[in-house]
């Protein structure tokens, strides 16, 4: 069976999956100086270590294939993927995002 729905509606259905999925997260701050002054980067755990990368100095995110999952079926392509995650980050953490990097979570933990 197929179901048509809108892409605002597509949207919302993904954002409250990423809600559902995500809202045991804990987050660790870290604060660090160097030559371009004092930054800190956010990172965001779940039972399974880090998942999410927050920098707050150039505004981005680095996201693992963990957080793509729960939204993979809504059938998005990998730009409309870091875009969707970048508003949801954006909306639920009230942190701006400029730009969202997809790596191995190897290299977040």
């Amino acid at each position: 069976m197929k179901v048509v729905i809108t892409e605002s509606k597509r949207d919302k259905l993904a954002k409250q999956e990423l809600d559902k999925e995500f809202s045991g997260m804990y987050e660790d701050v870290n604060y660090m100086t160097d030559s371009r002054g004092g930054h800190k980067t956010i990172e965001y755990r779940n039972g399974d270590g880090v998942i999410i990368v927050y920098g707050d100095t150039d505004k981005i995110l680095y996201i693992c294939e963990d957080v793509v999952k729960p939204i993979i079926f809504f059938g998005y392509t990998p730009q409309q993927v870091k875009q969707l995650i970048g508003e949801w980050f954006s909306d639920k953490f009230e942190l701006p995002v400029n730009y969202i990097h997809h790596v191995n979570k190897s290299v977040l933990n």
